[in-house]
């Protein structure tokens, strides 16, 4: 959120990864390239509003070929009045899919910015702080309540970022461990402890057409929300089932859209039965160890023996 003169001039949110992120939609409206920063993020995903998010592509095609020079040089430099950027997490300062949002401020010529975060990001981590002292910028970082609240915002995030063992669980989870987990899903399916989430298709439109399948399910739309919530699942219970019921048709519809989330959210699919995928997701640190698992199933095994 951009604070100007007293009045909010300009707001928004990062709809997704490869996205500009939050700072440069608040940016983009308060420099008169849009009307409504929040709106513009929110037509990445909702598909209602077909022009805005075209306007936005083409913004955001022009944000990550040219950067912020040309849509945000000087739009605060004849403000009389401190303008203040608050931002839940801290500004990056590194060249990733997208340009640092520290130097879309310094350009903007913000004269202070509120962080309710400091990004523990290698990359990030107090750099985005100094980037901006060192341009004149006044940066204030929350305490209490305010931090801690924001601290729960990007709770996710920070697990998402958070170094981690490379595992090919493709390899990895060999048979014992999968049926492992399998005999954990149905024990816990049984007394209804099993975490699931149901994906609905927005359109009602189901995936059907058996020549363009792959193509089909690469473009059926995710909603980010839903997205959101099957990786806090996940990163809370580790074993997820995915209800595909409502979008799909056929098991092998079921498998490659199971595989496609799957991939996006880092986690493994364990098994895939009728319009259902069972994922599987190590937290940090993890909740399950799959080596005792292991063993409880082989002595489960050796006494239905």
């Amino acid at each position: 959120v951009i604070v100007s003169a007293g009045e909010i001039v300009g707001a928004g949110f990062h709809p997704k990864a490869g996205m500009p992120h939050a700072e440069v939609f608040a940016l983009l409206a308060a420099a008169g390239h849009i009307e409504d920063g929040v709106a513009a993020s929110k037509s990445i995903y909702d598909h209602a509003n077909g022009s805005l998010q075209q306007k936005v592509k083409e913004l955001s095609q022009e944000y990550l070929n040219s950067g912020p020079d040309k849509l945000f040089r000087d739009i605060f430099a004849a403000n009389e009045k401190t303008t203040t950027a608050y931002v839940t997490l801290e500004p990056c300062c590194h060249h990733g899919q997208t340009p640092p949002c520290t130097v879309s401020l310094i350009k903007a010529k913000v004269d202070r910015v509120v962080v309710g975060f400091r990004d523990p990001n290698p990359r990030v981590d107090g750099g985005g702080f100094r980037m901006l002292k060192n341009a004149g910028i006044s940066v204030v970082e929350a305490s209490g309540n305010i931090k801690k609240d924001c601290a729960n915002l990007v709770t996710n995030f920070v697990k998402r970022i958070t170094p981690r063992d490379s595992t090919n669980y493709a390899v990895t989870l060999n048979g014992s461990k999968r049926r492992a987990l399998r005999g954990l899903a149905g024990r816990r399916k049984e007394n209804k402890s099993l975490t699931e989430v149901t994906l609905s298709s927005r359109s009602g439109v189901f995936i059907n057409d058996e020549d363009s399948l792959e193509a089909e399910v690469t473009n059926f739309p995710l909603d980010p929300s839903w997205m959101e919530t099957t990786d806090d699942q996940l990163w809370k219970h580790e074993l997820l089932l995915l209800r595909l019921n409502n979008s799909v048709k056929k098991k092998k519809e079921a498998k490659l859209l199971g595989q496609r989330i799957a991939e996006i959210l880092g986690a493994h699919v364990v098994q895939v039965i009728g319009h259902t995928a069972l994922l599987y997701r190590p937290s940090i640190p993890p909740r399950l160890d799959l080596e005792t698992l292991v063993k409880g199933n082989s002595n489960e095994d050796g006494n239905d023996n």
